[in-house]
């Protein structure tokens, strides 16, 4: 008859350790969601991030790829200028005047040979 009363014992300490783990285990799985919730936040903020970075980068380099076609433009338009000023037909002389052929440079720097 003692048997039933260790069997009883043993029957409530099993209960109540069922009670107890699923009174505790709320908390853990609690705390593990919010540390996955907090893991799954930084990886979107830090996603974020690099995507803005990305942007700001893009963004510069368009920028940048803006400002060198207009040095270019600026740079042609110059030089086409230039290069109508030079290459334009001179006026016949007038009143007299002479007109002066210049040697060719390379010809004067070569030594006879």
């Amino acid at each position: 008859m003692d048997d039933w009363i260790s069997d009883l014992l043993i029957f409530s300490a099993g209960v109540t350790g069922g009670v107890l783990v699923n009174i505790i285990k709320p908390y853990f799985s609690m705390a593990k969601q919010q540390r996955t919730a907090l893991v799954a936040a930084r990886a979107r903020i830090l996603s974020e991030m690099k995507n803005r970075h990305e942007e700001e980068i893009l963004d510069e380099a368009f920028r940048t790829t803006e400002a060198i076609r207009g040095e270019l433009e600026r740079s042609l338009r110059k030089l086409t200028k230039t290069l109508d000023t030079v290459l334009a037909p001179a006026d016949p002389p007038r009143n007299g005047q002479k007109l002066i052929h210049l040697t060719d440079p390379i010809k004067l720097n070569q030594s006879p040979s």
